[in-house]
């Protein structure tokens, strides 16, 4: 994205709170389950993305710089956009297991899943007005390996036992999430063939498959954007009637849909492309 976005376009990061209400502080637990640095993360992926980014994360210095009279808030620049949102949902699910055990000899294993979720929107700072939105899910799984071997010698029972615990990073995950939350509310409001080149290099990474097929779809369809004309209850007729391969490109422009993540875009909550070139003037 470096590059596609002017500098005359200004953002900023307001607050992006954990309201999962997960914390522990028993069993070795030091505090809350979720990071309190997403404000951060969103704030350099803007960065790298190549925005004119002003920090409001932090104005006490600022602030205080101004009360002492050796900097004038004339020179401040103000931020045309601005990222909240919050993380919002953090579920333990219990999962499922197996033990066989055979002459005191055999493997068990058992997986267990964490939901986490997240809604991030992007406001004009003049109006007040959201001009994008999204929201994103991921399942996070563990897995738990173990083998075992029970054994008498003489009259001693001699039991050894190893094994694997695996799961997905929390933290490194709700990064991705908050990047790639970052790219779409970019995104959607801007041109599709302006940020192609990097929705295929995300495409690659996530496993999005027929992505040619969704760059044809999104040059000479207004659905992607703007809100359609036709009812979601209207039945499309046999001379308009879609083929398999286009309707599942066309849907991935709503839906994507990766290894425990679920990225969904409202259709009825999309600005027009009219509206979209006022927002973000792109080279």
């Amino acid at each position: 994205m470096d590059g596609k976005i002017k500098k005359q376009v200004s953002f900023s990061v307001g607050a992006i709170v954990d309201l999962t209400g997960k914390e522990q502080f028993t069993d070795g637990g030091s505090g809350k389950f979720v990071t309190q640095g997403a404000g951060d993360i969103v704030q350099s992926a803007l960065y790298r993305a190549g925005t004119n980014i002003v920090n409001r994360r932090d104005p006490r210095i600022m602030e205080e710089e101004i009360k002492w009279g050796i900097q004038t808030s004339a020179k401040l620049i103000p931020s045309d956009y601005f990222v909240t949102g919050s993380i919002n949902s953090l579920d333990f699910i219990p999962g499922g297991g197996m033990e066989a055990i055979i002459g005191g000899i055999g493997p068990v294993y058992s997986q267990n899943r964490i939901l986490v979720s997240l809604d991030l929107s992007m406001t004009e700072t003049k109006t007040g007005l959201i001009v994008s939105n999204v929201s994103l899910q991921k399942q996070i799984f563990a897995d738990d390996i173990n083998f075992g071997i029970g054994r008498f010698s003489g009259k001693t029972l001699v039991t050894i036992n190893g094994g694997i615990k695996e799961r997905e990073a929390l933290h490194y995950s709700l990064r991705q999430m908050l990047n790639l939350a970052t790219f779409d509310l970019l995104t959607q409001t801007m041109e599709p063939k302006t940020f192609s080149g990097c929705q295929t290099q995300i495409a690659k990474l996530i496993g999005i498959a027929d992505i040619e097929e969704i760059h044809k779809l999104q040059d000479g369809n207004s659905r992607y954007h703007a809100k359609s004309e036709a009812k979601s209850s209207e039945k499309p007729t046999t001379e308009n009637k879609k083929s398999d391969v286009e309707q599942n490109a066309e849907d991935i422009l709503w839906k994507i849909e990766m290894p425990g993540l679920v990225h969904e875009i409202d259709r009825n909550n999309v600005i027009d492309d009219a509206r979209r070139k006022e927002i973000i003037l792109t080279k």
